[in-house]
């Protein structure tokens, strides 16, 4: 790997390019969904570069376990303290890859993509909406057998969410995360996600991802969630890249570690 800066200036220019070239959508709520998100060679290394199971933490266990009472969805944190853990390769590949999730080019490029919902939210134009503050957590998950999660907007903490799809083929892309609309048709109300319609289901491809303004108004809800997977053989890595309006609520590391190298990437990217 050369220099890590260069390594990670170059996956930004990339995950920028994907964006920007990708198309908004509305339906069920401001949206929009890109192909080609990392360099392909570096979604290659990342795949190697997952953390073994045993070095994840188990997440919201009281909700996300099987019948027998394993739990079916995992989280490896990308603090310093985390990474530390990690062979030296990883580490390095890890903490760029980090770095480029948390940069300011990448979170303007989202946030113009969905800007027609935080304009909703927030009140303001959106040719504003590139330049609103906040502050990335990105996280690596893994899921098995049985998951699901129900419809949920995501809390006011949170402006945009990004989740990005790991899997090594495209053999299973009804596994993504879906969007809902709230729905009183019997046949809705009957099974699940209960009461509502699924509009769409983001696919679980690779090296696809998907960000969505995070709405909780009355009016206007940003409805996601995964109707339960199978019962065998499923394993989903996903990276979670949620943007909040507090840096307390974001990855530290990022922040303290940006400075200098996320001012070269602005003048990298205008070369």
């Amino acid at each position: 790997m050369s220099g890590s800066h260069d390594f990670s200036s170059r996956i930004v220019s990339h995950m920028v390019d994907s964006v920007c070239g990708s198309t908004a959508q509305l339906d069920p709520f401001p949206h929009v969904i890109v192909g080609n998100f990392f360099p392909p060679d570096i979604y290659d290394d990342l795949l190697d570069f997952l953390p073994a199971d045993s070095q994840y933490e188990k997440f919201g266990y009281a909700k996300f376990h099987t019948k027998d009472g394993a739990s079916n969805r995992m989280r490896f944190q990308m603090a310093d303290r985390w990474l530390d853990r990690l062979s030296s390769a990883q580490r390095t590949f890890w903490i760029c890859v980090r770095q480029a999730l948390g940069s300011n080019l990448l979170k303007r490029a989202v946030f113009a993509k969905v800007s027609g919902g935080l304009a909703f939210r927030f009140g303001m134009p959106q040719f504003e909406a590139a330049d609103w503050d906040a502050y990335a957590l990105p996280e690596l998950f893994r899921e098995f057998s049985c998951y699901r999660i129900k419809p949920h907007p995501d809390t006011r903490r949170k402006v945009v969410t990004m989740q990005i799809s790991l899997p090594r083929d495209d053999s299973q892309p009804e596994f993504g995360t879906e969007f809902y609309r709230r729905s009183l048709n019997p046949m809705h109300l009957m099974r699940e996600p209960h009461g509502f319609e699924v509009v769409k289901c983001t696919p679980y491809v690779r090296n696809s991802a998907y960000a969505f303004s995070v709405l909780n108004k009355i009016t206007w809800k940003s409805w996601h969630g995964r109707s339960t997977l199978p019962a065998s053989n499923v394993v989903r890595n996903t990276i979670l890249n949620i943007w909040y309006l507090s840096q307390a609520d974001a990855n530290q590391d990022v922040y303290h570690k940006a400075g200098d190298r996320e001012d070269s990437l602005v003048r990298a990217a205008a070369a």
